[in-house]
């Protein structure tokens, strides 16, 4: 069913003339005259359609920029603005009648909106200018036909057919767009769009296909008996579940490039957020889409619910793939698209628009608006399958003249990988679509992503973070192909979280934790744009992996804690992180992205060097060459001088590394593999042996690469460690021996590194440099703490420590036998004192 207020239109479609089109385009709405000239005098019979703009409309920049001013919060900032625009419909409520009146009772259609004081009225042409006349209305615009920014290119294939249904390790196969922007890596840190919903205005979206079905809004529980707040079709009135209509299923196709994934293909950005849609334009047979069709899907949009106390009903992003043009009747830089956009980013939502498909004629309505330097936020197509993302021939460019000076500004704002998108089609098919309404939803995937790590970011916030974290392409620094460059999602999220409003100050971190506890870390937490709450203050530690415990820190002034790690087995991995909650209840993390990023310890008393190597000599190290035709690994000083692939110097600064193919002309590595294994080591009785080295790498070819493996048989079985395959200069890699081998194999433990070039066509050279094995030292101190040997553990014991502190070889408060009386000294005279 309908909701309350909507009215229902004519049974024909009435469209303005040409004439009155062009008529009503030429101004900017300034006059009822402009909008009525053509249609409403030469044919007065003729029926037509027009929107009439009320007086005295909300003010939305001025009360954007006061939530803006407020810090106002998503829920905050959509009360507000759905109040004021009620509020302003409400003071013209008797109007509709009235127009009604002036008409003699000939308008068919009376379609009232609050989004935007306004109301669409269609009939003769002469009872539209009558209605017009109406001493309330501003302006008058024609009513025009909207269209979807049709892709350039497109396939389908079935179901079935297409990438595996799994990946590597058995997830979902990744888009090479989604790839492209960084998205998989945003999902590594925890940050997959989880409790985020998408709003998407095209040709509907089908519900019933695998990658989308399970994360329509209307099968969530607080939608129950409500399908109606998650899909609005505006021609048949249909509550649910939605469909598709249009005949290229591209509304489900840019739905799929937003958060389509499992049980389907992993096609989308943001596969753990939720969708609800509107079937506005493009349905197919005579059924056109108009503005007021625009205008009516916005208002849902906006408040679908029909209350304004409720915000999950609301989406966080809106992706927009239609646009109008010079052809479709309407000028450059009309504004009569923008006062309903304008209401729902000023109540918080995102509104993104694809550019448009018409390369250098320029971009569609509104992408075309620069009336500041975040509206419209539109969209250019770059080739997500190629290295150097270049702009598609397609993509509209700038720049455009759409400022309020009437000056030239650079235009699209920002791109999204829009060539050969793999996404889903109606049906349950896939298939590939071009076009930037193909880009535009992978930042509307992006801006979901980032909306789950802040979901109270402003949206000029949010797009301004976007713009720094993009990647320059083309020509330094923002162009009219692809404004800022491509979009980065792993950056532009970090960004967002760090926005929480807190900031944490510790006065170490430390790398080392003993094993009998400690060390004890300083915690200061200040606000930025929003103070903390005392006494909310958590530390977060797990161990090996496990599960996240959390335990408070002791607040020793307002705002500053101290966090004391707990006694844990020498030798584990401990992450940790810290929190606390801000004025609105917001849990802020230091670091900003725990626990994806968290800081990381080791549980040890100390470390201890076993092996150290510069390789100025071989020491037991030698070279298996399997096909190898040239570039074998050799010991010695770089003698390429870096001019085709090879490193120019060694690591370390000894001067002498292992190096494939080291010779002057520089023969690099063809065939192969050629391997450097090390000569067996003894590590039983380490706690947690770690093998560290520099390592280097050219590839010019993807496949090519430098592995790691590590044998505990004395090279019988090897186990692959680690391995490289993007070229770069010298790093420092570590290899867990115990991650890779069970502590009975620890009596004869060889590394080997092996690189080939595959298919044997490019330049591949190695490097290996500054080699060394180090284990944690696990001490454990007294248990009695009892330095005087008196029997009690008293005043006398702590006097001791703290009069030997530092070397003391030998000296009775040195429990531990270190050399050195330290903290580890301290822990048992504390733990047991007056025992």
């Amino acid at each position: 069913m309908r909701r309350d207020g909507r009215i229902a239109r004519a049974t024909a479609c009435v469209l303005p003339s040409a004439a009155l089109a062009a008529s009503a385009m030429a101004a900017t709405m300034p006059s009822k005259a402009a909008g009525l000239r053509g249609g409403g005098i030469d044919r007065p019979e003729e029926r037509i359609s027009v929107v009439l703009h009320l007086a005295d409309a909300t003010d939305i920049d001025a009360l954007a920029a006061a939530l803006d001013a407020a810090g106002s919060s998503r829920g905050e900032r959509h009360r507000e603005v759905v109040r004021s625009l009620q509020e302003a419909a409400a003071r013209d409520e008797d109007v509709p009648a009235s127009l009604q009146w002036l008409a003699g009772g000939r308008l068919e259609t009376v379609q009232r909106f609050w989004i935007t004081n306004a109301i669409r009225i269609d009939g003769p042409a002469d009872a539209v200018a009558a209605a017009a006349m109406h001493p309330r209305v501003r302006s008058v615009s024609a009513n025009l036909p909207i269209r979807g920014i049709h892709p350039v290119a497109e396939s389908v294939f079935a179901g079935e057919v297409g990438p595996p249904a799994g990946g590597e390790g058995g997830g979902p196969v990744v888009e090479p767009g989604v790839a492209a922007i960084n998205a998989p890596a945003a999902w590594s840190l925890g940050y997959d769009g989880t409790d985020i919903l998408v709003g998407v205005i095209d040709t509907g979206v089908d519900a019933t296909h695998p990658a989308l079905a399970g994360r329509w809004a209307g099968l969530r529980p607080e939608y129950a008996g409500h399908p109606e707040w998650a899909w609005f079709d505006p021609w048949t009135g249909q509550d649910g579940p939605p469909f598709d209509s249009g005949s290229s299923s591209h509304g489900t196709h840019v739905a799929g490039t937003v958060c389509g994934g499992p049980p389907g293909d992993g096609i989308g950005v943001a596969p753990g957020a939720h969708w609800i849609a509107a079937g506005a334009i493009d349905r197919g047979g005579s059924i056109e889409a108009t503005i007021a069709d625009a205008i009516e899907s916005f208002q849902w949009m906006l408040d679908p619910d029909g209350d304004p106390e409720t915000v999950f009903d609301v989406p966080h992003v809106i992706v927009n793939s239609w646009g109008l043009a010079g052809f479709h009747g309407i000028a450059a830089c009309d504004p009569q698209l923008w006062s309903f956009l304008d209401a729902v980013e000023a109540a918080g939502t995102v509104v993104v628009f694809a550019a448009g498909n018409e390369g250098i004629a320029g971009l569609r309505r509104p992408a075309d608006r620069a009336s500041d330097p975040w509206r419209t936020f539109a969209v250019a197509a770059v080739d997500g399958g190629s290295p150097e993302f270049p702009v598609a021939d397609f993509s509209s460019r700038g720049p455009t003249a759409c400022t309020p000076e009437g000056l030239p500004a650079i235009k699209p704002d920002i791109a999204g990988p829009g060539v050969a998108v793999r996404s889903a089609l109606a049906g349950g098919q896939y298939g590939l679509k071009s076009g930037t309404s193909m880009a535009a939803p992978h930042l509307a995937g992006v801006i979901a992503l980032m909306r789950q790590a802040n979901p109270d970011l402003s949206p000029q916030d949010l797009k301004q973070i976007l713009f720094e974290t993009a990647v320059d392409l083309g020509e330094p620094g923002e162009d009219n192909a692809t404004g800022y460059g491509m979009v980065d999602a792993l950056a532009a999220v970090v960004r967002a979280a760090e926005t929480i409003a807190l900031r944490f100050e510790l006065d170490e971190v430390p790398t080392l934790i003993d094993p009998a506890g400690g060390p004890l870390v300083r915690v200061s937490v200040r606000g930025v744009a929003s103070p903390p709450e005392p006494g909310t203050g958590e530390l977060h530690l797990r161990v090996d992996g496990g599960p996240w415990v959390v335990s408070p820190m002791a607040e020793r002034e307002p705002n500053i804690y101290d966090a004391v790690f707990p006694a844990i087995a020498c030798g584990s991995q401990v992450d940790w992180y810290v929190s606390a909650l801000n004025a609105e209840g917001h849990r802020a993390t230091g670091p900003a992205l725990a626990p994806g990023i968290s800081h990381t310890a080791r549980v040890s008393s100390g470390v201890e060097v076993l092996v150290r190597l510069d390789f100025e000599s071989a020491v037991g190290w030698g070279v298996v060459n399997e096909d190898l035709e040239d570039g074998a690994w050799e010991r010695g000083v770089p003698a390429g001088a870096g001019d085709r692939g090879d490193p120019p110097a060694d690591a370390d600064g000894s001067g002498a590394a292992w190096l494939t193919g080291n010779r002057p002309g520089n023969s690099d590595v063809d065939g192969g593999p050629t391997r450097l294994v090390s000569p067996a080591y003894d590590l039983r009785g380490l706690p947690d042996p770690v093998a560290s080295f520099s390592w280097w790498l050219t590839n010019e070819q993807d496949g090519d690469r430098l592995e790691v493996e590590v044998s505990g048989d004395d090279g019988a079985t090897w186990h692959l460690a680690a391995q490289r395959s993007q070229s770069g200069g010298w790093t420092r890699q570590s290899v867990r021996v115990l991650q890779h081998l069970p502590p009975t194999e620890l009596q004869g433990v060889r590394f080997r590194f092996s690189v080939a070039d595959n298919p044997n066509d490019s330049v591949t050279e190695a490097g290996i440099d500054a080699f060394e094995i180090a284990s944690d030292v696990c001490l454990s101190p007294p248990e009695t703490g009892d330095v005087t040997g008196d029997g009690v553990v008293d005043l006398q014991d702590l006097l001791s420590v703290l009069a030997s502190w530092g070397p003391c070889g030998g000296c009775p408060a040195d429990l531990d036998g270190s050399g050195e009386v330290d903290f580890v000294d301290l822990l048992p005279v504390l733990a047991n004192f007056a025992s």
